[in-house]
């Protein structure tokens, strides 16, 4: 038998590396690449992953659950079909006294669906409202009740518009209130919804009253820094009460003198928001119930509508 030489095995030996090295690369057992985290599959990017074929395709904006819908006051912005000069119709052309916030009733119709219809149960006719105004003012020598749909130290309605709405209503236990009832705005259509803010400020007449006195309700000088004036809200969807919420006016020797937003989400779902205005006890010493006027200036009510 024939010897083969040294370099005849190191040929075969080459050869046979040479064929091992190819099966392996071939068995469906090729180890992971470190720098792609185990991933040994790539996938191609124009491959439909239930993106509907698209290559590498822009996600998608997430839709809002809600759409905010204002209730600004503005003639522009109504939807009803009561006329172009729906809401300034309602203003008074002959002066600032709105003989406490006139008797009228108004619809937001086509837009927050919002509505305000005066009460039925005032005990003096012509009080108890909910009025449109563009008065506006710093003057505190117009703080008086002839000058009630005044809001104080602004330029405009909240946010640079020109109308906005005046609040005048409160129930305490005296018995020398004008209402019998709380003011309240409601839905029109009856539908229950989240009313998420509005905007509040305060009056020239309330604020007169509070840094000044009148000599009657509140004495000269004013309120000390311990009192207080707040508004609060209650919520009721249909007959069931739903929350409370509260915004201060006055406090601490100073009120309110610019539009402020005031949060209402906390109500949940209404179909109806009342109104009372009460404050410390040092406003009601006179023995004839709240000395402070009973009003508050608001605009800009913002509503969601599911989507």
């Amino acid at each position: 038998m024939k010897t083969l030489n040294f370099k005849t095995w190191v040929m075969l030996l080459c050869v046979a590396s040479i064929t091992i090295f190819a099966s392996c690369e071939n068995d469906g057992n090729e180890p992971d690449d470190p720098t792609k985290g185990g991933q040994t599959e790539q996938k191609d990017p124009t491959v439909n992953n239930g993106n509907n074929g698209e290559e590498n395709p822009e996600p998608s904006e997430p839709k809002p659950l809600y759409e905010l819908r204002v209730l600004t006051f503005e003639d522009n912005d109504y939807k009803g079909t009561e006329g172009e000069n729906y809401w300034s119709s309602f203003i008074p052309t002959d002066g600032q006294y709105g003989n406490g916030n006139g008797q009228y009733s108004w619809y937001d119709k086509g837009n927050t669906e919002l509505s305000f219809t005066p009460s039925a149960t005032a005990l003096f006719p012509g009080y108890g409202g909910h009025a449109i105004s563009n008065y506006v003012g710093n003057d505190l020598s117009q703080g008086t009740y002839t000058y009630d749909l005044q809001a104080y130290n602004v330029t405009s309605g909240a946010n640079n518009s020109e109308n906005f709405c005046v609040h005048f209503g409160y129930i305490d236990d005296s018995g020398m209130g004008m209402q019998n009832e709380l003011i309240y705005f409601e839905f029109g259509d009856g539908v229950a919804r989240t009313i998420d803010h509005m905007y509040i400020t305060n009056t020239t007449y309330v604020y007169n009253v509070l840094e000044n006195g009148d000599g009657w309700m509140v004495p000269t000088g004013g309120v000390t820094d311990e009192c207080w004036f707040k508004i609060v809200a209650y919520g009721y969807n249909d007959s069931e009460a739903t929350n409370t919420t509260e915004f201060i006016l006055w406090e601490n020797g100073v009120g309110v003198q610019d539009w402020t937003k005031w949060d209402l989400s906390v109500l949940g779902n209404v179909t109806r928001v009342e109104f009372n205005l009460i404050g410390s006890d040092e406003l009601y010493e006179s023995g004839y119930g709240l000395g402070a006027p009973g009003y508050f200036a608001y605009d800009d009510v913002a509503v969601r509508f599911d989507n």
